[in-house]
Order: C-alpha cells, then sequence, then structure tokens
C-alpha cells in the first residue's frame, strides 16, 4: 500500500477558506494556497483569495494574471524566504468535493513542478476535501493541522 503525504494546514489558512465560503455561498470562490515542502510534508500556511468576475455556483477560474498578481502581493506581505505557491483552493457550494475536472486541473498543473502541488475543496458542510498531484499523477494525501508557536506568528 502506498503511503500517504502529509499537507500540514495551519490554522490561518484554514480559517480564511472557511470565511471566504461563508461571504461567498452560493458562488465558488477560491485562490491560491501558500506555504513551503518539507522532507515529508506540504505545509500550506496562507490561503490567498483570487477574485472571479464570472464565478458561478459551479465554477470558478484561476486567471493567470489575477492570480500573479495577488501571488506578488501575498510574498511581499508575507516576507518569508520559504513561501511560495503550494497549490489552490477553492469552494464548492454544495457537500461535493473535488470533482474530476478539479482533479484533472490539479494533475495538469502538477506537470511543471518537482514537487507536489495540493488542491482544497471546501465543501458547503465546512469539510475540506484534500487532494495533491506530482509530475501529473495523484497522490495519496492525510491532512493534519499546523500552529505556529506564539514567536514564530509572523510566518
Amino acid at each position: 500500500m502506498l503511503s500517504s503525504q502529509p499537507v500540514r494546514i495551519h490554522d490561518d489558512a484554514t480559517s480564511s477558506i472557511h470565511a471566504c465560503a461563508e461571504q461567498s455561498r452560493q458562488r465558488e470562490t477560491g485562490g491560491l494556497l501558500l506555504g513551503w515542502w518539507e522532507t515529508d510534508a506540504i505545509v500550506v500556511r496562507h490561503a490567498i483569495e483570487v477574485s472571479d468576475p464570472e464565478a458561478t455556483a459551479t465554477s470558478w477560474t484561476r486567471e493567470e494574471h489575477r492570480s500573479t498578481a495577488a501571488l506578488a502581493t501575498a510574498l511581499e506581505q508575507f516576507e518569508h524566504p520559504w513561501l511560495g505557491y503550494v497549490g489552490d483552493w477553492h469552494t464548492h457550494p454544495a457537500p461535493s468535493g473535488a470533482s474530476s475536472t478539479d482533479r484533472r486541473s490539479i494533475r495538469r498543473a502538477s506537470r511543471g513542478y518537482g514537487h507536489p502541488l495540493v488542491l482544497i475543496v471546501h465543501r458547503s458542510d465546512g469539510l475540506l476535501d484534500c487532494r495533491a498531484a506530482r509530475r501529473g499523477l495523484p497522490v495519496r494525501t492525510s491532512t493534519e493541522p499546523f500552529h505556529t508557536p506564539s514567536s514564530e506568528e509572523s510566518l
């Protein structure tokens, strides 16, 4: 049996995703996951929203120019040398996890990276469906909470 790739999701990232989902409710919304790769895990430190004015109840699209601008702004704001793009997140206004389109999308995006990319889908029932892919292939995941010690809150 294959072992799982741990994905450590910081409370701030989880809170951001839940808040965006609550605010959006009837439409999908989403954005970028920022973090880093450790030897044994993918760390998701921040989740930033990237607007899609065309979003519907069943569709959110990550447009390249908006994503690039949001990433640059976030990296400047957070000023942490390990921080970078580690994946995407979006919401579903229904109690459903990652669709086949979502899974294809993260596999396709992962082809350009040596490390796995993460996809988090926030379901309407509040659950987070976490997926990952590396070099175009799905990777089994397990999620773990990640808390920053108070002396490192600036991460």
